[in-house]
């Protein structure tokens, strides 16, 4: 074979038409297909491979109509369809899907759909329902019988219960998704159709409670008499049974709750129900977010705690099911009968048998005086808001298992780990191209909490006699005062200077308020809170500024890394105030008043404004503007905790920190070239601040805050390392000399923590990182070595005088618990990085704290002690509106590290 027959044997076995398009590939005239090219390696030729899966645009999503009796449900909304479309699917959906939730065919057209018959919409490459498929009247036959071979179908499934479902789409070779099977893991909260659903049920299973009441849900007190408040129990803590709590609580019912599971009764809690228990010990934890069987002891004991709340309460609401099983009959007809007349009974357990032995599935109907509500389709009744929350969980669903931009794809293993995506695919997809996969393996790495041994009836007669005495208790409290009071007056004796004295003050009075600020705050405001309290630790700038030096540039390394700490913390404040402001401005409706905020401006200025004027004058009162910087902090908290004050709270904080950053300038009195440094470097970092912060959407605000909140842990590292490098030439000499080293060491590492673990946290949030907590072997052990090495350094940073010997041990643990702010935090998962993220915060506060005592500084000892502590309350806040420590229990982790900041 000679070298043209050769050449064209290369391209003609490559996957690209090579030679139709190579624009330097020539036929000399005159010779025989003779190709004049360039010696290169034939893979350069040849198109990379292709991409598994099918392209988007290739692939038709169906929407049927559904037929099961009353069902008014539909598996799409047209803001669903209009993102698949986006996605690059077509959507095909069922002439009148929607009616029934008033979505009509119009609004699927203009979200970019076609209207088709049931037999077209059926007959698409992927297939998503509400419930599983089944005989079609209309058509006389069955709606898997109507599927693309080898096509997808997403629904509701219960493979366990329908067998014969599940044989008749194995012939069709379907591969398919069954929404009931989403693992109840972090990673899958947005897929979960279950609890979207239990959440609709457990609301509406109030409204249809009150509707049947014949009373008030609130107490009153009026003229023509006293209403006494309804007394609802709630058996069951999972999402409808929280959510029936919620609802009926906030219409002003008196709210029990009762659950086999410790997690669920903090919930209950945290909600403002008071938790029922039963005198037997025994944890109810049991697979996939449920509750277990129970001991025959444990339930003889529930039975006679109903029995009794039968006779108080007025209406009973019970949710308790068992997967795969019927569920278990928890009230007797004797227990119903004993009820006052007009009472309701609410079984949303009914479609599984119903947990009243007197329920009626399906039925509305009164036994001896109690109306009893055993309705199955309960979010079907409110099928406009049901339809939307199961819209977006399917859309969610698809966009997460095939996250590729140009093809549908999905791998479906067998070997996954714990709370992955290969987790919510396995559990999800029960048939694999007609094959049944059901049910999945167990998924390795699972977190192992520690088992709870039921306690027997001396251990629990031994905890009654322990109980604390009021003599013992009142003893403990004037132990713990005393031992405080000493304690104050050791500090005042060690003092070093009088200095000391005032600042310890200065901080003691601001911690406590910062603890009593936000104990009313909002549930729905802690993200603007925890957003502006990392926008007023920014002021980690004041410490910079009075470090900084030279002239128009820095001319040390102190100056430098102040300077560069003055810059970051300036990206922090105005980013972090824009991201608050945005935050606010989600809640604002349409008919809402107009707001005039630019008229916080006038307070602004003249506080501003009339510090130059004084100083302009002669006047000195730089203390007296921190003062006030400092109490405009602390309405900015305090404002903060309600929606009706959020804006001037804000507002309040930007005020607080002008002002501090004005003060700071006047009583340094800089030169023209400083000034002009000191002022480049906070307007380059506000800029940057304010650009971010605009230019990201709405949902990546919070992440946003996780990360300008590493920028104030970096800017206290680079100002208590610069604070040690100034006072270095004096330790000599300063009386104070040990303090000033004992916290630029502590400082630097709480600044370490706080800069690593905010990166991390903003890396799970964004979504760069792996949601899913990091739980790396011997964790414990590297962390109590990380903690051990790090308190180890200060003694040869205190004993050894050289320079050297200090710079070394302040980078070291910088390093070290920059690595440690890794490792608590990568252990966590990525829903609980809100709450994460508020430690740090309070974290931050103590760093700015330990500024404060580092520069003589009261404005830095007010505000750090403010944030340290109002970040530490509203952790436990969100921990107990979440209630992460109880949900998570293979989260000790977690639990130490927030136990390590409160008692910091």
């Amino acid at each position: 074979m000679n070298m043209a027959n050769l050449l064209k044997t290369v391209v003609t076995g490559c996957s690209c038409p090579l030679r139709s398009n190579l624009g330097s590939c020539k036929i000399i005239p005159g010779k025989k297909d003779f190709l004049r090219t360039f010696h290169t390696h034939q893979a350069l030729w040849c198109k990379a491979p292709a991409k598994p899966g099918i392209p988007y645009k290739q692939l038709t999503v169906g929407v049927p109509k559904e037929i099961f009796q009353n069902e008014k449900r539909v598996a799409l909304s047209p803001a669903g369809v209009q993102a698949l479309v986006k996605q690059g699917f077509s959507v095909v959906v069922e002439s009148g899907a929607g009616e029934a939730s008033k979505f009509s065919d119009d609004h699927y057209r203009a979200a970019g759909a076609q209207i088709q018959g049931a037999k077209e919409v059926l007959a698409s490459d992927l297939v998503v329902k509400v419930r599983a498929p089944m005989v079609n009247p209309t058509l006389g036959v069955h709606e898997a019988d109507l599927l693309k071979t080898s096509g997808t179908l997403i629904s509701f499934i219960y493979p366990a219960q329908n067998p014969d479902l599940l044989n008749k789409l194995s012939k069709r070779k379907t591969t398919v998704l069954a929404m009931d099977q989403v693992p109840r893991v972090t990673i899958a909260q947005g897929y979960d159709a279950l609890s979207s659903m239990a959440n609709i049920a457990g609301y509406k299973a109030v409204v249809l409670a009150a509707n049947h009441f014949g009373r008030f849900f609130t107490g009153q007190i009026t003229a023509a008499g006293k209403v006494p408040p309804a007394k609802i129990l709630i058996v069951g803590g999972g999402v409808a049974g929280l959510a029936s709590a919620g609802a009926a609580k906030s219409m002003g019912a008196i709210v029990r709750g009762f659950d086999t599971r410790a997690a669920a009764l903090e919930q209950f809690k945290s909600l403002g129900a008071e938790p029922l228990e039963v005198d037997l010990k025994e944890s109810g934890e049991g697979q996939g977010g449920y509750a277990k069987e129970m001991s025959k002891e444990f339930i003889e004991a529930e039975m006679k705690l109903f029995a009794q709340q039968c006779k108080e309460v007025d209406i009973l609401i019970s949710t308790a099911l068992i997967p795969g099983k019927k569920a278990p009959v928890l009230f007797s007809k004797e227990m119903i009968e004993s009820m006052k007349e007009g009472s309701v009974v609410v079984d949303l357990a009914a479609e599984a048998g119903g947990n009243f032995e007197t329920t009626k599935p399906g039925e509305l109907y009164v036994h001896k005086g109690v109306t009893h509500i055993g309705y199955t389709d309960l979010p079907s009744r409110m099928a406009t808001q049901a339809s939307t929350l199961y819209s977006n969980n399917i859309t969610k669903l698809l966009k997460a298992i095939s996250p590729d931009k140009d093809n549908f794809y999905f791998e479906v293993k067998d070997d996954f780990d714990f709370g992955t995506m290969g987790h919510v695919i396995r559990g999800t997809v029960v048939m694999k191209d007609g094959e049944v996969i059901f049910p999945a393996p167990t998924p390795k790495n699972i977190p192992q909490g520690a088992p709870v041994k039921p306690k027997t009836v001396a251990e629990l007669e031994a905890e009654k006699a322990a109980t604390v005495t009021p003599l013992r208790k009142t003893m403990t409290t004037a132990s713990a005062y005393t031992a405080g009071l000493t304690g104050i007056l050791g500090l005042g004796l060690a003092a070093p200077n009088l200095a000391f004295s005032q600042m310890v003050t200065t901080f003691g009075l601001a911690g406590i308020v910062g603890y009593h600020t936000v104990w009313g705050v909002t549930p729905a405001l802690h993200s603007p809170l925890m957003s502006v309290t990392n926008a007023i630790s920014g002021l980690t700038a004041v410490g910079g500024l009075a470090l900084m030096g030279g002239h128009l540039y820095p001319s040390t390394t102190s100056q430098g890394l102040a300077a560069l700490a003055t810059f970051i913390s300036s990206v922090n404040i105005a980013g972090g105030f824009l991201v608050t402001q945005r935050m606010l401005d989600m809640f604002k409706r349409p008919t809402d008043p107009p707001e005039y905020n630019y008229l916080y401006l006038i307070p602004a200025g003249t506080f501003v404004g009339g510090y130059l004027a004084a100083l302009y004058s002669g006047y000195n009162i730089e203390q007296i503007m921190y003062l006030g910087s400092g109490l405009c902090c602390v309405g900015a908290l305090a404002g903060l905790s309600t929606q009706g004050t959020a804006r001037l709270g804000n507002a309040l904080g930007m005020i607080g920190v002008a002002g501090g950053l004005a003060a700071t300038l006047g009583g340094l009195n800089p030169s023209p070239e400083l000034l002009a440094q000191m002022s480049g470097a906070m307007a380059l970092g506000g800029t940057i601040g304010l650009t971010i912060a605009k230019r990201i959407q709405i949902s990546d605000l919070p992440q946003l805050v996780a990360a300008f909140h590493s920028l104030v842990g970096l800017a206290a590292v680079l100002t208590c390392i610069a604070e040690y490098i100034v006072e270095y030439p004096h330790f000599a000499v300063d009386a104070a000399a040990n303090l000033t080293k004992i916290v630029a060491y502590l400082g630097t590492y709480i600044g370490g923590v706080t800069f690593s673990g905010s990166l991390v946290a903003y890396g799970k949030l964004q979504g760069i990182l792996k949601s899913a907590p990091l739980l790396l072997p011997g964790r414990h052990l590297l962390n109590a070595g990380l903690l051990a090495a790090s308190v180890g350094g200060i003694v040869p940073f205190m004993m050894d005088p050289s320079f050297t010997t200090g710079i070394t041990c302040l980078g070291s643990v910088s390093a070290l618990s920059a690595v440690m702010g890794v490792t608590l935090t990568a252990a966590i998962g990525g829903a609980d990085m809100p709450v994460v993220i508020t430690v740090l915060n309070s974290y931050s506060g103590w760093a700015l704290c330990a500024e404060g005592f580092l520069l003589n500084n009261n404005l830095l000892t007010i505000v750090g002690a403010l944030i340290g502590s109002s970040g530490a309350i509203l952790s436990y806040i969100m921990c107990v509106v979440r209630n992460v420590c109880a949900q998570k229990r293979h989260g000790v982790l977690k639990i130490r590290m927030c136990l390590v900041f409160y008692l910091q």
